[in-house]
């Protein structure tokens, strides 16, 4: 049902906005169409007004205004104003706005006061037509005039006035109206006065539009708003301004009638969209118990296929679901066949073990037979020795050989030492004498042993200590033990005129036992190796002057018994070696070290 709605939920997506562009087109369209008619009304009653002042400009042109003959022209203007069914009167005035001629008055008669003056100061301003805003004259009667000048050498002599009823401009909107559209049409004055309407016209004529339509109105000379009619209709308002007149044109139109259209096509495909997700949901619904079972099935196969049982997958008419049952009969097949396999080559392996286990404890036994073994004859070949140097004449060539007799029975000392010491920690028999003791002491001692040899070989001994006591819990012998074995690696692979320091310190609660010379270094391919019993590098370090190999792999041995650990570096051969013992040290020596 999720891959269902996934794949037609962007379907209805796209046709709802699809159907949201077209009905958004469609408005756009019929707000364009709004305002043209707001300009095509606006345009119909610049067109009357011009035909008012055509007519009005012909009586201007009278001879017997030339004449100034205004009893003659009474009578002609009374005359034309009968031939114009919405004029009330005809008005001559004089360009201080005093009456001279008012057809709806006879002749003699006292003239009253000039309605609307504020158009009257405009044409006599600018000599031009204009139409005044509407207004109610002494006879309680509501009219606009329009006014023309009447010029002679170019002198203002007249002003010429028809005063005109809201009737003219009401047949106006009435033509405008189009009988399959439900709009309402208005014209608006300059100051906002409603002049005409189709709607209810002898409630709104003559009132003030609302104040916020008429400062949107003066703001642009056109556009479409929504807003709420005099009558409390919401509708879209287009408006446009007569560019003569400067009255605006109004056209509203419902709001339901622009909006209603757009909203039900989009309820129509939101709800035909529902209607295909549900029907393709249940069909999914449907189809997916059928696929399930097999699925099922599969699942079941898998848990037993799992716990090492023979899988049974039921027939499926789903052709993925039917390869997934075979693909598990295979797997339970294949996964029977390595079990097999594996039992086999852990047997193998566990015979191999075995066998390697008796090789090295028989490996182990027979070092340290050996070890004893070379040992007993050690100590009558020391002692033959020393009486030889006793009863033999103090000849040159004598203490010679006398001495190198004793220098290889020490490297064989050394050697057999080494071994026996590797076979008790291979086999775990190695016991360490515990003390609390200074290290500080300890490499003093170490120092002061290894210096006369290194001097002997004309190499540099340089010892660097701390300030401060360094306490740890060890093996005095132990500890020296692994850097005399240390120090011997660095005299041998040292040159005469090199460098060999011993330095200590702390940090982080741990001592650093660091021997470091700039001998002949370690190929870094060695060095995982280092620490090795009998290691077989590339080159040995302990082989290539003699050994066998197990100085370093003693120093690795006896550290671990401390709990501490060892470390090799070297940057190249040719460019010396560090070795780094490193013990945990007693706490007030940590702290020490820290403040």
């Amino acid at each position: 049902m999720l891959l269902v709605v996934g794949t037609l939920a962007p379907l209805v997506v796209f046709g709802a906005l699809v159907a949201h562009q077209l009905s958004s087109s469609e408005r756009a369209a019929a707000e364009r169409r709004q305002i043209q008619s707001a300009r095509d009304l606006a345009a119909a009653v610049d067109r009357e007004m011009s035909s008012t002042i055509r007519t009005l400009s012909a009586l201007a042109a009278s001879e017997r205004l030339e004449r100034g003959d205004l009893e003659g022209f009474h009578a002609e203007a009374s005359r034309a104003a009968k031939t114009q069914p919405s004029w009330m009167t005809v008005l001559l005035l004089s360009p201080a706005g005093r009456q001279l001629v008012n057809t709806m008055l006879p002749r003699g008669a006292p003239l009253p006061p000039t309605s609307e003056p504020a158009s009257l100061r405009r044409t006599v301003e600018t000599r031009r037509p204009t139409v005044g805003d509407l207004a109610r004259g002494t006879g309680g009667y509501l009219a606009f005039p329009v006014r023309v000048p009447v010029l002679r050498n170019g002198e203002l002599r007249y002003v010429l006035t028809a005063a005109i009823t809201p009737q003219m401009l009401a047949d106006v909107v009435d033509r405008q109206l189009s009988p399959t559209e439900e709009w309402t049409r208005t014209i608006v004055d300059r100051r906002g006065i409603v002049v005409a309407r189709t709607r209810s016209p002898e409630r709104f004529v003559g009132k003030p539009a609302t104040p916020s339509f008429f400062r949107v109105v003066q703001e642009s000379k056109d556009g479409l708003v929504p807003q709420t009619t005099l009558d409390g209709e919401l509708v879209y308002t287009a408006y446009s301004r007569a560019p003569l007149s400067e009255w605006t044109a109004i056209i509203a139109v419902p709001r339901e009638i622009v909006d209603g259209p757009a909203l039900r096509v989009m309820l129509a495909v939101l709800g035909a969209g529902l209607a295909v997700l549900v029907v393709s949901g249940l069909g999914a619904f449907f189809l997916s118990r059928h696929v399930s079972r097999g699925i099922g099935s599969a699942a079941s196969a898998a848990a037993v296929l799992a716990h090492g049982g023979r899988p049974q997958v039921n027939p499926s008419r789903v052709a993925e679901v039917a390869l997934l049952g075979e693909a598990l009969e295979r797997s339970a097949d294949l996964l029977s066949q390595r079990e097999r396999e594996r039992n086999e080559h852990l047997q193998q392996a566990e015979a191999a073990r075995a066998e390697a286990e008796s090789a090295s404890r028989a490996k182990d036994e027979f070092l340290a037979m050996l070890g004893h073994e070379l040992r007993n004859p050690l100590g009558p070949i020391r002692n033959g020795a020393h009486l030889l140097r006793q009863m033999l004449p103090k000849d040159q060539k004598v203490i010679r050989v006398l001495e190198i007799i004793d220098r290889q029975l020490g490297h064989i000392v050394r050697l057999v030492d080494d071994l026996l010491d590797a076979s008790r920690i291979a086999r775990g028999k190695a016991v360490l004498k515990r003390e609390l003791l200074d290290l500080r002491a300890l490499a003093r001692d170490v120092h002061e042993d290894f210096k006369p040899e290194l001097d002997r070989a004309r190499i540099a001994f340089h010892l660097v200590l701390p300030k401060t006591e360094v306490r740890v819990d060890g093996d005095r012998t132990r500890i020296a033990q692994c850097l005399g074995n240390l120090l011997h690696n660095a005299l041998k692979f040292t040159p005469a005129g090199g460098n060999v320091s011993l330095e200590l310190t702390v940090e982080g609660g741990l001592a650093s036992l660091s021997v470091r010379d700039d001998g002949l270094g370690i190929n870094p391919a060695i060095l995982p190796s280092l620490f090795e019993p009998f290691s077989q590098g590339p080159q040995p370090l302990d082989r290539s002057q003699g050994g066998l190999g197990l100085g370093l792999a003693l120093v690795k041995g006896l550290t671990e018994l401390h709990g501490g650990t060892v470390r090799a570096h070297s940057d190249g051969e040719g460019k010396g070696t560090l070795f780094t013992i490193l013990l945990p040290v007693e706490p007030a020596t940590a702290a020490a070290a820290v403040s």
